[in-house]
């Protein structure tokens, strides 16, 4: 949505990238976005991504958490069985207080219920989230609490793509929009490592940060914020490289 990210992070990419292509979309033009997607919006929104070759199959910052519901456009773009990482602070599963619009609180909601490509999403993060099946993720000796929802049984054949709320960082690491976690950026690192062993990552999201309208933002959230960006974008480009070599 380009309210939160700097304006050279496209060309701070470009040269990480090796070639890969850089898109860099602005919808501030869309009403009916912010926290909560319209009809009108999402459509608009659909519009834009359908533009892109392969919206789903890469890395897309889709800015602070307030458009995580942005996961569930990309990946409806997927058009395969996969498996879904959510790392997030919070469950993204809420009921909206509108019904059923599509929400930064719901969207993750609304994968499990519609999305028939989904064999199964992992929650790490919150403590708990109703309806899934509970266990820990060790990542440099601090445990991490995860709920599984879908299919339990692990299938290397079967894809997986991440969707990252930088909200699941400590404050040192990143400063966003919402309450935060406690992870250090070498603790996301692992897990994401941890999951993605043995497997096909075809794509990811990463959300979290402030605008420069946030009483949190300054010089130092922006030096923080676009540091983790590039940091997970060369842990998870690299992971996606890794797979097309082998």
């Amino acid at each position: 949505m380009n309210e939160t990210y700097p304006d050279d992070l496209a060309e701070v990419i470009r040269e990480e990238s090796a070639g890969n292509e850089v898109h860099r979309i602005s919808m501030r033009d869309i009403p009916g976005r912010d926290m909560y997607c319209s009809d009108e919006a999402e459509s608009r929104i659909r519009e834009h991504l359908e533009q892109l070759p392969g919206a789903a199959y890469g890395i897309h910052f889709i800015d602070s958490g307030n458009y995580h519901y942005l996961s569930r456009i990309f990946t409806s773009f997927i058009k395969e069985k996969y498996d879904l990482v959510l790392i997030d602070h919070h469950t993204d599963m809420q009921e909206t207080a509108f019904g059923k619009i599509l929400s930064c609180g719901s969207w993750a909601s609304e994968v499990l219920e519609k999305d028939e490509n989904l064999r199964s999403l992992t929650l790490c993060g919150p403590e708990s989230a109703e309806g899934g099946r509970r266990f820990d993720m060790e990542a440099f000796g601090k445990k991490v609490p995860c709920m599984m929802f879908g299919e339990e049984s692990a299938d290397p054949g079967i894809p997986l793509y991440f969707s990252v709320d930088k909200d699941v960082l400590c404050e040192d690491e990143c400063v966003t929009n919402w309450d935060q976690g406690d992870l250090a950026l070498s603790e996301l690192g692992e897990l994401i490592k941890i999951f993605s062993a043995g497997r096909k990552v075809i794509g990811a999201d990463i959300c979290g940060g402030v605008s420069v309208s946030d009483p949190a933002w300054s010089d130092e959230a922006l030096e923080k914020n676009t540091a983790s960006d590039i940091y997970l974008y060369r842990l998870i480009s690299g992971l996606m490289e890794a797979d097309e070599r082998n």
